[in-house]
């Protein structure tokens, strides 16, 4: 685990957050640590701070082995994805934290790596079915699940995108990624985009068969971009086999594309495939009045199965 491997500890560690999602609102960090501050002015707490130049990341708090919870312990505190004023709240009470309890222990990392590190948690904690209690879902054999044929498509993609001289460079984000199926071709192509799937199901399929970088895939419904994920922060924003995309829940994807775009950096590679060309016209719709230039691609072949059409274009400068 990448936390254990910055901090060279061994005890597990438990986020205090249930999951990515709760990161942004904080609200049991904030309860915790004020409970937390309170007993420290009067009793000495083992702590490790995280940190990136001033700025804590996150602090991690010793529990030490008791009849409830028989093992040593470390619980993780972090206000780094918050929204501006439930992360200033936590630095506040982690400064006031540490003026009575000195860490024992310090890692500068940057708040990328450190997203990393988040990400690969609630990863691990899903695939160890540790977040679907009572989970009777079976892990299935890679052969049963993942084709050749559709990695090879989306590779296909990119041989027209880089005869255009078009190619995603830099932060790179893969909507409604499913199991992983397309992500592999990304990763075989050397891209390692931040996959996100609304369907944990999915995604801890993808996890299993080691598709999915642990590091690199959120739980995360992609109509919520824009809460999670500052504008500009991607420089390409991909989804392969959208859909299905109708008349009758297009407000849906006209949504999710919106969403797209304002996560994306001006100049940004945007890329949807879908299986026939009334879907990419609803998708090219909104993209082009979310300010998107661009065009759709017919690429059906005889097979007529995956991504038969696609657009790709660029965010214009607002």
């Amino acid at each position: 685990m990448l936390l254990k491997e910055l901090l060279g500890i061994s005890e597990d560690i438990y986020f205090v957050e249930e999951s990515y999602l709760a990161q942004r609102t904080i609200e049991r960090t904030l309860d915790y640590l004020n409970g937390v501050r309170r007993f420290a002015e009067t009793g000495k707490v083992r702590l490790l701070r995280v940190h990136e130049g001033e700025h804590t990341l996150g602090i991690l708090l010793f529990n030490s082995a008791d009849v409830e919870v028989p093992v040593d312990f470390w619980s993780v505190f972090t206000g780094a994805l918050a929204e501006a004023r439930s992360k200033k709240d936590f630095e506040i009470l982690v400064d006031l934290l540490l003026t009575f309890n000195p860490p024992e222990r310090e890692v500068e990392v940057s708040s990328e790596i450190w997203r990393d590190v988040v990400n690969e948690y609630y990863s691990l904690m899903l695939v160890n079915r540790n977040l679907c209690l009572g989970c009777a879902v079976k892990p299935e054999s890679y052969g049963s699940v993942f084709s050749e044929n559709r990695v090879r498509r989306v590779e296909e993609i990119f041989d027209i995108l880089q005869k255009k001289g078009i190619f995603p460079e830099g932060r790179l984000l893969e909507v409604c990624c499913g199991n992983g199926m397309s992500t592999l071709a990304l990763h075989r192509l050397g891209l390692n985009p931040l996959a996100v799937e609304i369907n944990k199901c999915t995604v801890c399929q993808g996890l299993e068969q080691g598709v999915l970088n642990p590091r690199r895939t959120v739980v995360m419904d992609a109509t919520a971009l824009s809460r999670y994920f500052e504008p500009g922060s991607f420089d390409g924003v991909m989804g392969f086999m959208l859909g299905l995309v109708y008349e009758f829940n297009k407000d849906l994807w006209v949504n999710i594309m919106r969403e797209t775009v304002s996560v994306a950096s001006e100049g940004a590679l945007m890329l949807f495939t879908v299986s026939s060309r009334p879907e990419a016209e609803i998708l090219a719709g909104a993209l082009l009045r979310a300010g998107v230039k661009g065009e759709i691609v017919d690429n059906t072949d005889s097979e007529g199965t995956y991504d038969q059409w696609f657009f790709v274009g660029k965010k214009q400068k607002a």
